[in-house]
């Protein structure tokens, strides 16, 4: 995951109620009760993916944690046997997984997990919409989880103005960038390439989305396809601060495709050519990086 993408992705799932332990609230907890139990599990991240694509927007809720994770088990029997939990579970299929292996690694990995118990909510595409980590009381786990799913549904909402209007770029691009935000790359990208190749896309969003395409493009390890897109926005683009972004980008491209004498010199350059830019920080740090191992 490169810096773009993973400052979007913090931005994304942070949560205000990230905290730690405290006894669980006398007022406004969900409500402990028998039907929580009722909740169907699967028993693997594939079961999960088939019987969440046979709901009608079905998501997974993925519960990380590790067997002799005690905080994992105070976390299950707080939320778990709730009637607010199986009320919360009405499209979603839960499935609990090992952070440290299989399945439960892979998603760890992609979504930047930093610790456990871990709380993520997915569609089979995986496009993110909810996310917590660490201890917390049963008030601020239901809180998140009901603020991300107002969140969810503006993003549907979203879904619903582009397919009633697919021709207006504002929507679509905003669509995209929501879209990748949630770490939905295989779905933002078509939207961006669209974008970038419409002639009645306004110069700004041409730009901004030639700029994401790069950027994932870099994140899924085609650094030659993000060569050729941010060559592309820095012939095209008027905007000073993307284009010196785009500047930078294509240094890290180089260092992904492993030419790290090209990859110093176009950081030279870029110090030199920008002395006061904000991001002359992250061309010095890159530099230090080059000068070890990368």
């Amino acid at each position: 995951m490169n810096l773009l993408h993973a400052t979007v992705l913090a931005a994304v799932l942070a949560s205000p109620a990230l905290a730690q332990e405290t006894p669980p609230a006398a007022k406004g907890s969900a409500t402990a009760g028998a039907a929580g139990q009722d909740v169907f599990w699967a028993e693997t991240w594939p079961k999960a993916l088939e019987s969440a694509k046979k709901m009608r927007n079905g998501r997974i809720l993925v519960l990380l944690g590790e067997p002799d994770c005690g905080d994992c088990q105070r976390m299950e029997a707080l939320i778990l046997p709730s009637t607010s939990f199986y009320s919360f579970m009405r499209d979603k299929v839960p499935v609990r997984l090992d952070w440290r292996e299989g399945d439960g690694k892979m998603l760890a990995e992609r979504f930047g997990v930093p610790n456990v118990p871990a709380w993520l909510v997915v569609t089979p595409d995986l496009v993110v919409s909810g996310f917590q980590s660490g201890v917390i009381n049963q008030q601020g786990w239901f809180e998140t989880f009901t603020a991300t799913e107002r969140s969810w549904g503006a993003y549907l909402k979203m879904l619903a103005d582009e397919q009633a209007d697919p021709s207006n770029s504002e929507v679509v691009f905003a669509v995209a960038q929501e879209t990748f935000k949630r770490r939905g790359d295989s779905l933002a990208e078509p939207r961006f390439t669209r974008l970038s190749k419409d002639a009645r896309t306004p110069p700004a969003l041409k730009d901004q989305s030639l700029a994401y395409l790069a950027t994932i493009q870099l994140d899924s390890n085609r650094p030659n396809e993000a060569a050729k897109t941010l060559d592309t926005l820095l012939a095209t683009s008027k905007d000073p601060k993307l284009l010196e972004r785009a500047e930078l980008s294509r240094a890290e491209v180089e260092i992904a495709l492993g030419r790290k004498d090209v990859a110093a010199k176009k950081l030279e350059e870029f110090r030199a050519k920008h002395p006061a830019s904000p991001l002359a920080k992250d061309a010095e740090e890159l530099l230090k990086r080059l000068g070890g191992s990368l």
